[in-house]
């Protein structure tokens, strides 16, 4: 009666553990989406508005590769002048993960960064700059539940002979498995910032 009891409980206490490891599978971070993003610039007083792309997509259980495209643009007044100010950028990386928990995964990407700027006034000229530099970021996301996803990061670029570090939080609820939607702060300086409200599909 002792050993059927025991094998009872093993059974059970492994039965448990399986079902665990399964709840525990389905929480997994994601970094397979495709989606699109409203962007508010706060740049050192000015307000820009945007929009932007993004794409991850797994190489591997380890590796991934990430892509976005950022775009902002404003008009204002200098001095009585019409002013319209443009600017593009897009981020290509790879990145791996060093640290993973099925629910929380700790990941460093690494890659190039491309910006475009354009300024036209009909009382100061045009200006227009493009350089093409490098960005490193690592960073912890966790899925905290089925439907809730947190991402925190840091990503320093490298462009225009200067540097910023980027510093974002942002949080994702997931409507189905497939859809979420999101919402993150982006600190650059103590001038500027940036929110982004997200739509991604997830594959």
């Amino acid at each position: 009666m002792k050993k059927l009891f025991k094998i009872s409980a093993i059974a059970a206490v492994m039965a448990t553990a399986m079902g665990t490891t399964a709840a525990y599978a389905q929480q997994a971070p994601s970094f397979d989406k495709l989606g699109v993003s409203y962007i508010s610039y706060d740049l050192d007083g000015e307000t820009l508005n945007g929009a932007g792309a993004h794409l991850n997509m797994s190489i591997n259980p380890e590796w991934f590769f990430s892509a976005e495209y950022i775009y902002a643009s404003d008009d204002y007044n200098v001095g009585g002048f019409a002013v319209d100010a443009e600017s593009a950028s897009l981020y290509g990386n790879i990145g791996y993960k060093f640290y993973n928990m099925g629910n929380t995964v700790g990941y460093v990407a690494g890659g190039l960064v491309y910006n475009d700027a354009e300024v036209r006034s009909s009382g100061f000229g045009n200006y227009s700059e493009d350089d093409t530099g490098w960005n490193a970021q690592v960073g912890l996301r966790s899925r905290l539940t089925n439907d809730i996803e947190v991402d925190a990061n840091v990503r320093h670029v490298d462009i225009y002979d200067g540097s910023d570090q980027e510093w974002t939080v942002a949080g994702r609820y997931f409507i189905t498995q497939e859809f979420s939607l999101g919402a993150g702060y982006t600190l650059i300086d103590s001038d500027n910032s940036y929110m982004a409200l997200t739509g991604s599909f997830h594959f």
